[in-house]
C-alpha cells in the first residue's frame, strides 16, 4: 500500500510540474509578444533546439513520430518579403487549385507545400480571393496556399511534404502544425496536440521596413489515410478560423 500511495505522489507530482512548465511557457510567449521580437526570437531557438526542438520537431520520442510526421530538417531562415509574396500564385505542376470550393489537389508524393501566414485582409488583397466564412473576420489571420485562403489539401497516403512557412504579418506571430484534431478550438488550442502529426515554434512577425520576413522549413508525412488539419497555435488564433482542413487518401 505504502508503494502504490507512493507512485500516485510522484504520479501527481509529474503531472503538476509539467502543469507549470506549459503555463510558464505561455506566460513567456503573452510576454513576448507584448515585449517584441527579442524575446520571440529567444522563445523560437529554445523551441527549436535541444530537447523542446526534439519533442516538437520529431525527433526521438517526439509528436511527429507518433503519427508519421517528421521535422528532421527542419530549419528556420529569412526571406526577402517580395519573394515571399510571389508564392503565394508560383503553383507547382502537381497542385491543382480548385477557387470554387477552395480545394487544391495534390497529384505528387513529393510535394513542397508553401505556407504563408498574415491578416485576412491582406491575403485577400493579395489573391483577389475570399476566406471560408469560419474566417471572414477582418480582424482575423488567415493561411494563403498556392493562391487560396485556408483552402482544403488533398494529399496523397505516404506523400513527403515540406512545408516552407512565411510569416508576412505585419504585427502578429504565427506558427503552423498539422493536427487529426479538428475545429471548434478553443484560446489555448491545447487539444490539437491530440492526434499531432507536425510541431515547429511560433516565429516572429515579418519587418516591412528592411523587406525580410522571418521562414521556418520543415517536413511531414501523413503515414495514415484520414482527416487531419492544419493550424497556427498562438493564443486565440486558430479560435477565429486560421485553420484548414487536409484529406489524405
Amino acid at each position: 500500500m505504502a508503494r502504490r500511495k507512493s507512485s500516485a505522489i510522484n504520479q501527481t507530482s509529474l503531472l503538476l510540474i509539467a502543469v507549470i512548465l506549459l503555463l510558464a511557457v505561455i506566460v513567456i510567449l503573452l510576454l513576448g509578444y507584448a515585449s517584441g521580437f527579442g524575446i520571440m526570437n529567444g522563445i523560437a531557438d529554445m523551441m527549436s533546439s535541444g530537447m523542446f526542438g526534439s519533442i516538437m520537431n520529431g525527433g526521438s520520442g517526439g509528436y511527429a513520430g507518433m503519427m508519421g510526421g517528421t521535422g528532421s530538417s527542419a530549419t528556420s531562415a529569412r526571406i526577402n518579403i517580395s519573394i515571399a509574396e510571389a508564392h503565394a500564385n508560383d503553383i507547382p505542376s502537381y497542385a491543382h487549385v480548385y477557387p470554387n470550393n477552395n480545394t487544391i489537389a495534390f497529384s505528387s508524393s513529393n510535394i513542397t507545400l508553401v505556407v504563408l501566414a498574415m491578416g485576412v485582409q491582406r491575403a485577400v488583397n493579395l489573391t483577389r480571393e475570399q476566406p471560408p466564412s469560419y474566417d471572414s473576420n477582418s480582424s482575423g489571420n488567415a493561411f494563403v496556399i498556392d493562391g487560396l485562403i485556408d483552402p482544403t489539401l488533398a494529399i496523397p497516403q505516404d506523400a513527403i511534404v515540406r512545408v516552407e512557412f512565411i510569416n508576412l504579418d505585419s504585427s502578429e506571430y504565427h506558427n503552423v502544425i498539422m493536427t487529426a484534431t479538428g475545429p471548434p478550438y478553443q484560446y489555448m488550442p491545447m487539444s490539437a496536440m491530440n492526434g499531432i502529426v507536425s510541431m515547429m515554434p511560433i516565429i516572429p512577425h515579418a519587418d516591412y521596413s528592411n523587406g525580410s520576413a522571418s521562414e521556418y522549413n520543415y517536413t511531414a508525412v501523413f503515414g495514415n489515410a484520414g482527416t487531419y488539419w492544419y493550424l497556427c497555435m498562438y493564443p486565440g488564433h486558430a479560435q477565429m478560423g486560421m485553420y484548414g482542413k487536409i484529406i489524405v487518401t
